[in-house]
């Protein structure tokens, strides 16, 4: 079996159209036969063909120089003798059959004589072609294709190939073919490859079309790597290896980078691009996160085909050559990177590289133990996520070793510059200073600090701004001074901000004259000249003369009021002074005033203040009269007036009050009275007569007085005091109003006390103008639970009048004090109550009523306990003082009268009193019962008596005698005519027991009806009571009076029983039968009834118990319909007699028959027997 080897080839094929190959030349290789002599010095060895087919034949001949015995060898082995024969003395012939594979190489076949003479021939086995499969082809540059094939198993020969894929162009190689390949216009090619070798040929055939041929980019040329330490960056150029193309095409770079010690993978990125018949060359960087010295880096890179317009299937080349990228000597140890300026939030990579000797233990980024990676032998790293800022001095990042050594770094992690929002002003008009926020802090200092630069583009200068970072000692905002150029009122500034971490610009355009901050008067001089003006004297040390000032004045009066006033100035010198006069002012008033100036042509900035200046203004005489109120006390001798005034507030005194005068006098004579009251005073007191006054009072300061305010004393006029109107206030106040009055000229004054519980009320007063007839009052001194009276007085030209008074409270309270309750008893169910009223201070509110609560005492000496629920009586009234609580009892009550008013509930003293009933009412309370009792009872005896034959005929009815007529007992023989009928006992035909129960309710039950046929004897159902569907029987029924037991097994033939009623039906004489396992429990005495429409008892039927009632109704005398509810209830009857109830029952064996003259008045009977058998069953019970 041939060996299944297959051999993929790669052919590749360059072919020039004017190559021609002329393939008749390979036909020599297929010569039928070929003879190859291997020749010595005078021997040779022959063979027929040296290149055979497995498991043919190989013919050898050897002839030697000398007559000598020759051996054979092949592949190693001697051949057997058998498989040769010695022709001659030199010529030998060996025969192989069925020949093996060789090796590729091919095996020598040997021929050798005894005394060294040998000979050798190369011998190989194998296969003949077979045709190529699997065709694939491949192009770099759209116009050059590679094919590749599939030559099937392992055939063991050199092998060379012919491919044709134009008539006129064909191509013999060894291995690999080349040629331009142009698949015209419909895009399809025929293709015929040819396999040769010494044993044969095989052709294919494919068909090739464009979509069959996959576009690979070539593999990147020129590849090199430039490293930059410091900022840890790698650089790659390369270009793409493509000098002629069809057409352009999109491609993609695929670049790794490796740990070349570890050969690991750390980080791939694909770069695009376009790809032309143009050789470009392309750059790419790439920023390591960990420093390049650490270990040694190298990158690779590969075309990646993406363009969809073109068959890819492979789609990408090989990977170009790695180019390294060294990484730090290990002869010493060291750490990197050194002293770095990073970003906040950067993740970063720190290592340690270990010198020779030596072996790292930790590393620490500050306190913090990090995991280590290991790069290498002596190398590791760190890597710290998200930075946050260092100190300003940095983080140390540390590497302990061993043997004990310790290395390290710094790191520095802040923010790039975030500088912005640059204005420029100039204050003196010589110089241009620009402000700018330095936004957020850097964290960088030092070497590291932002540095900046003010750059003026017009002109082309710069300003040195070294000191920008601390010329605010806050870091609110930075500035920078640029001298101004005489002649230039433009300037466009330009600021750059820099640090190791970034670069940031900001623009700002100034016009000079627009944007002047200018400084404050450097010196402000206040005189006051009158009561009402002053003059302020300004200068500064810079001049303004190019420019008009808008100054403002702050004025601040000595009560913290603030006036703003502006006044326009002239440019002036430095130096100069300039004169402002302020008008309007208040007489006797201090006054502070301060200014602040700026452009009043192109208003920027106002200056700061100045420094403050103060004047006071002179006085003036009072402008306005006193508000002047009295307070008039009458007695007998005449009145006391105390007149009382508000001072007058510092607006309308225009100077201190240095006192008051008071003038009084008599309308009546001629004449008046001063006094002069001291300025620490507001009231004064006159001792008047009943005669008519007019008082006067004004206030004094030193240049004048005020208006005399005045106010008249009627000395007959008595006020009305009218029932004072309850009003409504609030937490602030009282909202009040009035009615008008008729004389009213000059207003109304109302009046009241700020403290109406104390000895001085601290009277108040407020004065309404004319036509108005309401007000509000507050003040800061109302208390809520608190009585507040008001007065209304009219004011008219010649006096002031009562008009109407008001009482209420800003909020109401309950009551703070108890109500005293006085309790009389009046009998054992009523008591009255009586009760003081509460004093005024004390109520807190109005009284809107009281509420008397009472509740009985287990213990009037305890009070905690309560034995019954509390009652209440709410009394609205609150001019009610008492109350008369009604249906008591005779016990302790706890009675509590609790006044209430808006604001809730006051307290109450609880006061007990006992109730005691009278000897008279327990008197009543025994004989009305009685009394009650009697009188009842006699009306039930006359009515009982008027009634007595329905109580006799209801309660105790006549028993009727039993009586025979005519001759309807038969006369024997030997007997009398009326003997007695002799019943003997003897057994029936049918049997029916009325009633069969036990215990007691067989004692109150119907009597149940067994019926005991002859010929169904043996089955007796006692519980059978069915009677819809046995026929009737006859109405009379004797009964035995015998006893009679037939079993030893019932228990119902006791004496003490009377459980079973036996009547008979079809009495017949006794028959010679007899009737076997017949029990009869007869009653105890005769028992004489009559049974109306007694069905026969159904032995198989189970009865309804409803259906056990006898029917209220019979046919003939019944003297009882319940004989199981008869007892004889004497103790002394014996047990022979227990059973007999009737009242007509005796011992006796005669029947008894019915009267016909007793069966008018059947039913009467039969429901008197009803209600007397009911009696006696309920005294059972």
């Amino acid at each position: 079996m041939l060996p299944k080897l297959h051999l993929q080839t790669l052919l590749t094929t360059v072919l020039l159209l004017a190559l021609r190959v002329d393939v008749s030349e390979e036909g020599e290789l297929l010569a039928e036969s070929i003879v190859l002599i291997t020749a010595g010095e005078c021997g040779y060895l022959s063979v027929t063909k040296p290149v055979l087919s497995v498991g043919s034949s190989l013919t050898a001949t050897c002839h030697l120089c000398k007559e000598e015995t020759a051996s054979w060898e092949y592949a190693g082995s001697l051949v057997s003798p058998q498989l040769y024969s010695q022709i001659n003395s030199t010529v030998s012939t060996l025969t192989l059959d069925s020949l093996t594979l060789t090796s590729r190489e091919g095996e020598n076949l040997t021929c050798r004589s005894s005394k060294g003479e040998s000979y050798s021939q190369l011998i190989q086995t194998g296969y003949s072609p077979q045709a190529p499969t699997d065709l694939e082809c491949v192009t770099h540059d759209m116009l050059t294709f590679i094919c590749s094939w599939s030559a099937g198993s392992e055939i063991n020969l050199k092998t060379t190939y012919k491919i044709c894929y134009k008539p006129t162009h064909c191509e013999s190689v060894k291995r690999n073919v080349s040629g331009k390949i142009n698949l015209g216009p419909f895009g399809a090619v025929q293709i015929h490859i040819t396999a040769v070798n010494t044993l044969g040929s095989a052709t294919a055939t494919f068909h090739l079309t464009k979509k069959d041929i996959a576009f690979i980019p070539p593999v990147p040329q020129n590849v090199k790597v430039v490293p930059d330490f410091s900022s840890q960056t790698l650089s790659l150029k390369w270009t793409s290896g493509v000098s002629a193309l069809a057409f352009p095409t999109t491609i993609a770079f695929e670049i790794q980078v490796l740990w070349t010690e570890k050969m690991e993978v750390i980080h791939t990125e694909s770069y695009a691009a376009q790809l032309d018949s143009q050789n470009k060359t392309f750059q790419w960087s790439w920023i390591s996160g960990m420093p390049l010295n650490c270990t040694s880096h190298s990158v690779r890179i590969r075309s990646i085909s993406t363009d969809s317009l073109v068959n890819s299937k492979n789609g990408s080349s090989d990977w170009s050559k790695l180019q390294t990228v060294p990484g730090a000597d290990d002869s010493k140890s060291v750490m990197f990177p050194e002293d770095k300026v990073v970003r906040v939030g950067t993740n970063m990579t720190f290592c340690c590289v270990a010198g020779r000797g030596e072996r790292i233990k930790t590393l620490v980024y500050g306190a913090e133990h990090l995991p280590c990676n290991e790069l290498g032998i002596r190398r590791k790293a760190i890597t710290k996520y998200n930075l946050p800022p260092s100190n300003p001095s940095g983080t140390n990042i540390m590497c302990e070793l061993d043997p004990f050594d310790l290395i390290g770094t710094v790191v520095f992690v802040g923010y790039p510059p975030d500088d912005q929002q640059l204005e420029c002003e100039t204050r003196d008009l010589q110089n241009i200073v620009c402000y700018w926020n330095p936004g957020r802090q850097t964290m960088l200092l030092g070497g590291r600090r932002t540095f900046y630069t003010l750059t003026e583009r017009i002109s082309g200068k710069n300003a040195s701004c070294h000191r920008a970072n601390d010329a605010d000692p806050n870091g609110d905002k930075h500035k920078c001074h640029f001298p101004v150029i005489s002649g230039q009122q433009m300037y466009k500034f330009l600021l750059k901000a820099k640090n190791p971490l970034g670069e940031v610009e900001t623009n700002y355009t100034l016009n000079l004259y627009t944007r002047v901050y200018p400084y404050s008067p450097s010196k402000v001089t206040v005189l006051c000249t009158g009561s009402r003006q002053t003059e302020l004297f300004l200068s500064w040390e810079v001049s303004y003369k190019n420019m008009t000032c808008l100054c403002q004045f702050e004025i601040i009066t000595n009560n913290k009021e603030k006036q703003l006033m502006n006044f326009t100035l002239p440019g002036q010198e430095a130096n100069a002074h300039s004169t402002v006069a302020v008008d309007q002012l208040y007489p006797d008033t201090s006054y502070s005033f301060r200014t602040r100036c700026a452009s009043a042509e192109h208003f920027w900035k106002w200056s700061s203040w100045s420094e403050s200046k103060t004047c006071k203004t002179q006085e003036e005489a009072p402008s306005k009269a006193l508000d002047v109120w009295r307070e008039i006390k009458r007695t007998e001798h005449g009145q006391n007036v105390l007149v009382k005034w508000k001072p007058l507030p510092h607006s309308d005194a225009k100077g201190t009050i240095v006192k008051y005068e008071i003038t009084w006098n008599d309308v009546n004579e001629v004449g008046e009275q001063s006094a002069v009251a001291p300025v620490s005073v507001n009231s004064t007191e006159l001792h008047l007569n009943f005669s008519d006054y007019v008082i006067s009072v004004r206030a004094v300061n030193s240049v004048g007085s005020s208006p005399s305010s005045q106010i008249r004393i009627l000395g007959l006029l008595e006020e009305q005091a009218d029932e004072p109107s309850i009003i409504s206030g609030t937490p602030s106040g009282f909202n009040l109003s009035w009615s008008p009055g008729t004389n009213e000229t000059c207003g109304y004054i109302v009046e009241w006390c700020l403290f109406p519980d104390t000895l001085d009320c601290n009277l108040q007063w407020e004065k309404v103008p004319p036509k108005t007839t309401h007000t509000v009052i507050t003040s800061d001194g109302f208390r809520p639970g608190v009585r507040y009276s008001f007065s209304v007085y009219g004011c008219s030209q010649h006096k002031e009048y009562l008009l109407k008074k008001m009482v209420g409270y800003t909020q109401e309270l309950a009551p703070r004090r108890a109500v005293k309750v006085k309790a009389e008893a009046n009998s054992s169910h009523t008591v009255t109550l009586r009760w003081e009223d509460i004093p005024v201070q004390d109520r807190q509110g109005f009284i809107r009523g009281y509420r008397v609560y009472y509740v009985p005492q287990v213990n009037y000496s305890v009070r905690s306990q309560k034995s019954g629920i509390k009652e209440v009586i709410n009394i609205t009234d609150p001019d009610v003082r008492n109350v008369t609580v009604t249906n008591l009892h005779s016990t302790t009550y706890e009675f509590t009268v609790k006044a209430y008013t808006a604001g809730g509930e006051g307290i109450g003293e609880p006061i007990n009193i006992n109730l005691v009933d009278s000897p008279l009412g327990l008197i009543l309370a025994i004989l009305v019962p009685l009394g009650v009792t009697c009188f009842c009872g006699i009306l039930l005896a006359i009515f009982c008596y008027t009634k007595r034959n329905c109580v006799k005929e209801t309660f105790y009815p006549d028993i009727p005698k039993p009586e025979i007529h005519g001759e309807q007992w038969s006369v024997g023989e030997g007997r009398s005519s009326n003997p007695t009928f002799d019943v003997k006992p003897f057994i029936p035909d049918k049997v029916r027991i009325i009633e069969s129960l036990h215990g007691k309710d067989a004692e109150d039950s119907d009597i149940c009806k067994v019926e005991i046929n002859n010929g169904d004897s043996e089955q007796i159902d006692v519980n059978s009571c069915d009677t819809s569907t046995n026929p009737m029987l006859p109405s009379y029924y004797p009964q035995i009076v015998d006893s009679y037991k037939a079993s030893s097994d019932s228990s119902s033939g006791s004496m003490n029983s009377c459980a079973t009623q036996v009547t008979y039906s079809d009495i017949q004489p006794p028959s010679n039968g007899s009737v076997n396992n017949l029990e009869v429990i007869s009653d105890c005495g005769y028992k004489p009834q009559m049974r109306p429409h007694v069905p026969l008892l159904d032995v198989n039927h189970t009865p309804n118990p409803q259906h056990l009632d006898l029917p209220e109704q019979s046919e003939g005398y019944q003297p009882q319909l319940k004989v199981s509810n008869w007892s004889l209830e004497s103790p002394e009857v014996d047990e022979a007699s227990a059973c007999i109830g009737s009242p007509t029952s005796v011992n006796s064996t005669q029947f008894l028959l019915p009267d016909q003259a007793s069966e008018e008045g059947q039913s009467t009977r039969s429901s008197s027997w009803k209600f007397s058998s009911f009696m006696s069953s309920a005294q059972k019970r």
